[in-house]
């Protein structure tokens, strides 16, 4: 699986600053990086475990799907 080609790039940057790893551009808000993140949950064509992650805003799972996503990670 290509995660770069899938447009996952926007997902890492706005999962590292929901979870405190990344300061958020100027004048961005916490707020739209959540709805950012609500509407990629709704993605038809997530794989499975990330959208499982993202819908329980389990947001340190899935970055750290994304990282490596061969990686058991317990539900």
């Amino acid at each position: 699986m290509n995660l770069q080609g899938m447009g996952f790039g926007t997902l890492r940057i706005d999962l590292r600053i929901i979870t405190q790893q990344q300061k958020p551009a100027e004048g961005e808000s916490l707020a739209a990086v959540l709805k950012r993140l609500d509407e990629v949950a709704r993605q038809p064509d997530l794989p499975s475990q990330l959208e499982h992650y993202l819908s329980k805003r389990s947001y340190v799972k899935a970055l750290a799907w994304l990282d490596n996503p061969e990686m058991p990670h317990e539900v």
